[in-house]
C-alpha cells in the first residue's frame, strides 16, 4: 500500500518535535523554580517583613519596651533563626557554671573578689579564666540577629512621620526570652564579649554588635530594677574596640585594663535609652498629638515617655550655638536668640565663640539674649587651611558645658518658631534624619561630658568625615541615634524640584500658627539678602534654596530687634555689589520669576 503524500516527511520531523516541546518544558519549569527563589529571598528580608509576618505580628511584638521578648515569635525566629547554629549561649539556663580562681586578675578586678554571680552575654566560662575571678555564672541564651539583617534596615533615609500611608515600625532584634531567666537577673555583675571587626568597612554600624551591647544593657537594666532606687550597675565588656558611648558611656567607666572595660551604669539613664525605638526607624518623639499639629507638644510628657527627669530642672538645661572664624553668622545667632525667646522658653542660651567677635557684636549677642563663652578653636586636621572647616570641631566644646545635664544645640542659620524645650526630655544624641543612615547636627540633644569631649578630640585624626565637617564626624561617633520628627529642623530647599512640593513647603514656612517647629535656611542666609526678597532667586544653583514665605517669617522676628541686636546685621558693600551683580546675571538669564524686578526697599542699602 502506498504511504500518503508526505506521511514519511512526517515521520522525519517527529523525533525533533519532541525534542522541542521537553525544552520547552525545562525551560518554563526552570522559569518557575527561579521565580519561586526570588520572591521567598525578597519576602525573607527584613526591609519586606510586613508582607511574611503582618498577622503574627499583630498578636507578637517584641519590643524593647516589653518586660519579656518571646524567643519564639515569627519575627524573632526572622531575624535571627531557630537553628543551633544561631544560637548564641554557653549553656541552658537551668544550668549554673562554676568559676574557679585561675590566677592573679587585673588590678582593676579586685573589687570583684569573693564568689560573684555573674550574667554572662555572648561570653563562655574560658574567656573568664583569666579575670583571677570566682562564683557561679548564668549563661544569657539569645537568637543571634541574621546576616541579612542590615544598619539601613535600623536606620533608613526616610520613614513616613506625617502616617500618611500607616504608622512607621521598625524590624526586632532578637532579645532574651527572659521569662526563662527570671531569677537570673539576680546578678553582681553582667559580663559580656563585644563582636569588634576594625578591619570590615562600616564596623561601628555592624548589627550584631548592637544586639550584645542592647543584651548586656537589658541585663544591666533588669538588675537595677530589683535595686531599690535604682542606683548603679557593675559591667564588664571584653571588646578590642571602645564600646557603644551611645549606651556606656565613658563618664561611666570604673577602669579599663587591655581589652578589658569595667562600667558603673547609671541604671535610670540606661532604661531612658532602651525605651527608645531601636533605631531611626521610628519616631522618638511623635509628630502628631492627640488634637493634631497645632497642639503645642507638652515638655512633661516627653520627659515622661522616655523617664527622662531633666525637664524637671531646667536651671541644668540650655539651648547653644557656636560662632568660629568669621563674622558671617553673627546676624543669624541674634535672630536665633530671639526666636527662641519669642517661642517661649526661658532656658539658658550659651554662645560659644572665639577671638573672631568683636567687643560690639558681643554686646549685641547678650543684648538678643546670650550668654558668651570664649573658646580656643579646634583644629580638623583633614580640612583645607583658610576654609570654614578647619576650626568647625570647635563644635566639640559644647560637650565641656559640664554645668548642665542637657544641651540642645542649634545652628546659627535656624528660625525657631515653635518651643523646642520639649527635646531637653530626651537623650543624646536625638536629632533629624538626614542623608542615609546619618543624622543632621543642625538640631541636636547632648549630654556634656569632659571624657566624651576627650574621646571627641582624640579620634579627629582617625575619624574621617563624609562630608569633612563636624556632623560627619558626629555620625561616625554617635551611630545609635533617635530621630526627631524632620518638622523639627525642617531644611529650606525644594530639591524635588515640584510644583506639589513648592507648594506644600511654602504653606508649612508661612503657617500661622506654626507647623513647623524649626526653619533651617540653607543656601544663601536671609541677612545676606536684602528684606525685600530671597536673593537665592537670582543664583542658578542656589534657586532650590529660594522661598518668599520662609524668607518673610526670619524679618518678621528681625524686625522686631532693636538697634542694638540689628547693628552687626549690616552688608558689607562688598555684599551690595555681589547682589547687584547677581541681579543683573539673573535678568540676562531672564529668569521667569522676575524677582531681580523687585526694587529695592531695604534700608541697609544705603547705610
Amino acid at each position: 500500500m502506498k504511504a500518503p503524500p508526505g506521511a514519511g516527511e512526517s515521520l522525519i520531523k517527529s523525533p525533533v518535535s519532541g525534542l522541542r516541546a521537553t525544552a520547552i518544558v525545562k525551560l518554563n519549569a526552570a522559569f518557575i523554580a527561579f521565580f519561586l527563589l526570588a520572591y521567598m529571598a525578597l519576602l525573607l528580608h527584613p526591609k519586606y517583613s510586613h508582607l511574611l509576618d503582618r498577622g503574627a505580628a499583630s498578636l507578637v511584638r517584641c519590643t524593647f519596651r516589653d518586660g519579656a521578648c518571646p524567643s519564639q515569635s515569627p519575627l524573632s525566629r526572622k531575624l535571627g533563626g531557630t537553628a543551633a547554629a544561631n544560637k548564641v549561649a554557653m549553656a541552658t539556663p537551668t544550668t549554673e557554671i562554676r568559676i574557679e580562681n585561675a590566677g592573679r586578675a587585673p588590678a582593676m578586678f579586685d573589687e570583684l573578689r569573693g564568689r560573684l554571680r555573674m550574667g554572662l552575654v555572648n561570653i563562655g566560662r574560658d574567656d573568664l579564666l583569666p579575670l583571677g575571678v570566682e562564683g557561679d555564672a548564668v549563661a544569657v541564651d539569645f537568637d543571634k540577629v541574621s546576616d541579612t539583617f542590615k544598619w539601613s534596615d535600623l536606620f533608613p533615609e526616610w520613614i513616613d512621620e506625617e502616617e500618611e500611608d500607616g504608622v512607621p515600625s521598625c524590624p526586632e532584634i532578637p532579645m532574651p526570652d527572659f521569662s526563662r531567666h527570671r531569677n537570673d537577673d539576680d546578678v553582681d555583675v553582667v559580663v559580656a564579649a563585644l563582636p569588634c571587626n576594625r578591619t570590615s568597612k562600616g564596623w561601628n554600624r555592624d548589627v550584631f554588635r548592637l544586639q550584645v551591647h542592647l543584651v548586656a544593657a537589658h541585663m544591666a537594666a533588669r538588675k537595677g530594677r530589683r535595686v531599690r532606687g535604682g542606683g548603679k550597675v557593675r559591667v564588664v565588656l571584653r571588646s578590642e574596640c571602645e564600646p557603644m558611648m551611645d549606651l556606656f558611656r565613658c563618664d561611666e567607666a570604673a577602669g579599663r585594663e587591655g581589652d578589658w572595660w569595667m562600667y558603673m551604669v547609671d541604671v535610670a539613664r540606661l532604661e531612658e535609652k532602651l525605651r527608645l525605638p531601636v533605631g531611626s526607624c521610628n519616631l522618638a518623639m511623635p509628630l502628631w498629638g492627640p488634637t493634631g499639629i497645632h497642639e503645642v507638644f507638652n515638655a512633661s510628657s516627653a520627659a515622661a515617655a522616655t523617664g527622662g527627669s531633666s525637664s524637671s530642672n531646667p536651671k541644668r538645661e540650655a539651648y547653644a550655638t557656636v560662632l568660629h572664624s568669621s563674622d558671617t553668622y553673627l546676624c543669624g545667632a541674634i535672630v536665633l536668640a530671639q526666636s527662641i525667646r519669642r517661642a517661649g522658653s526661658t532656658r539658658d542660651l550659651v554662645l560659644l565663640h572665639d577671638h573672631t567677635v568683636s567687643k560690639p557684636a558681643l554686646r549685641a549677642l547678650s543684648a538678643a539674649g546670650w550668654i558668651p563663652r570664649r573658646i580656643r578653636r579646634i583644629r580638623n586636621p583633614r580640612a583645607a587651611r583658610g576654609t570654614y572647616n578647619e576650626y568647625n570641631y570647635s563644635k566639640f566644646r559644647l560637650w565641656q558645658l559640664t554645668e548642665y545635664a542637657r544641651v540642645v544645640f542649634v545652628d546659627a542659620d535656624i528660625l525657631v518658631l515653635r518651643s523646642l524645650d520639649a527635646l531637653f526630655g530626651f537623650p543624646q544624641l536625638t536629632a533629624v534624619g538626614n542623608d542615609g543612615s546619618l543624622f543632621n547636627s543642625g538640631i541636636m540633644v547632648i549630654e556634656p561630658s569632659r571624657c566624651t569631649f576627650d574621646a571627641l578630640v582624640r579620634a579627629r585624626r582617625s575619624i574621617v568625615s563624609y562630608n569633612g565637617g563636624d556632623q560627619g564626624f558626629l555620625n561616625e561617633v554617635f551611630v545609635w541615634w533617635h530621630r526627631l520628627p524632620r518638622r523639627v529642623n525642617y531644611l529650606k530647599n525644594f530639591w524635588a524640584n515640584t510644583t506639589q512640593e513648592r507648594a506644600l513647603k511654602e504653606r508649612l514656612f508661612g503657617a500661622d500658627p506654626a507647623e513647623v517647629w524649626a526653619i533651617h535656611y540653607l543656601g544663601l542666609k536671609p541677612w545676606r539678602c536684602y528684606r525685600d526678597y530671597d536673593c537665592n532667586w537670582n543664583v542658578g544653583d542656589q534657586r532650590v534654596y529660594a522661598s518668599d514665605e520662609a524668607h518673610r517669617r526670619w524679618w518678621q522676628v528681625y524686625d522686631d530687634m532693636g538697634d542694638v541686636m540689628r547693628g552687626p546685621c549690616g552688608l558689607s558693600e562688598r555684599r551690595k555689589i555681589e547682589i547687584g551683580w547677581e541681579r543683573h546675571v539673573a535678568q540676562e538669564l531672564g529668569y521667569d520669576d522676575q524677582h531681580w524686578k523687585i526694587n529695592i526697599t531695604d534700608p541697609r542699602k544705603w547705610e
